[in-house]
């Protein structure tokens, strides 16, 4: 359990940076997504060797490794426009949801029937979406950069959800996998990628495809397995304040009160319903 929480924070800090550095390359969401994903892909293969496992792997692991891929290459391809379209912050906001889909993604798979402290939450996260858009219009590209975010946060969220329901498959396939069929994906739009990049750009791009995604996501993958969903996410919304405040002070970020505002009653929503959960968790044992 010391050496999970020690990767738990190893991931929490690297993660922090992600937005902040998609936001500040000029390279387009499908460079930064296929970069990424060649990058990490070999490393992976590389480091963890997955082909040792192959012996191991039958024909009915293959849908739930594809679907893993595809719902890791939809949740990048999102969350990428996000950024761009709107800022960091609002991106890893977006994004944030991803607690509260995961809620009532458990009701819809696991049967879990949500409680009143996860309407509540999910009343109060909407409220907290409404103090961060200015105005709700698809010609304002706030509001689009966190329907896109809200959209990300549910296919992360569907993510642990398959891990943790195909255990039977060898973590180090389940890893490999999710990045191999992701580039794949990306690779479809390869044509609109853009590589005529700056070297401050490729810096950029080096850590987010070696610190950024081969050691922060692989490590996410293995805490997300350990851990309950319960915990992983709560983990994951310390990363909401850290990335704010890198944004804003070296992205020049603005932070109204407002969006203050909005961000606390967003992650208090989904603390809430992660509150309520374990409670109720709790009452059952």
């Amino acid at each position: 359990m010391k050496k999970t929480g020690i990767e738990a924070a190893i991931t929490l800090i690297l993660m922090a940076g992600i937005p902040v550095f998609i936001k500040f390359t000029v390279a387009n969401p499908l460079t930064i997504g296929i970069f990424r994903l060649i990058v990490a892909t070999l490393l992976i293969f590389l480091f963890f060797r997955p082909y040792k496992q192959r012996k191991l792997i039958r024909k009915s692991m293959l849908v739930p490794l594809i679907s893993i891929g595809i719902l890791f290459a939809l949740h990048w391809l999102t969350y990428f426009w996000s950024i761009k379209l709107a800022t960091a912050s609002i991106g890893i906001l977006g994004m944030s949801t991803y607690g509260i889909h995961l809620i009532f993604l458990g009701w819809g798979i696991r049967k879990e029937k949500p409680g009143p402290f996860d309407f509540i939450a999910l009343g109060i996260a909407i409220f907290g979406t409404y103090f961060i858009v200015p105005e709700f219009s698809f010609s304002n590209q706030t509001t689009i950069g966190i329907l896109l975010g809200i959209f990300s946060g549910f296919c992360f969220a569907l993510l642990p959800i398959l891990h943790q329901q195909h255990q039977e498959i060898p973590e180090r396939i389940r890893i490999f996998s999710q990045f191999f069929f992701a580039l794949v994906v990306f690779l479809f739009f390869i044509p609109w990628a853009d590589w005529k990049l700056q070297s401050v750009d490729w810096w950029s791009l080096v850590y987010l495809a070696i610190p950024g995604t081969f050691i922060a996501h692989s490590l996410w993958v293995r805490v997300t397995t350990r851990l309950s969903t319960v915990i992983s996410s709560l983990i994951f919304y310390l990363i909401v304040p850290m990335t704010m405040v890198i944004s804003h002070f070296w992205l020049a970020e603005p932070m109204p009160i407002e969006k203050i505002i909005g961000a606390v009653l967003i992650v208090i929503g989904n603390i809430l319903s992660f509150y309520g959960r374990l409670k109720k968790k709790r009452i059952i044992e």
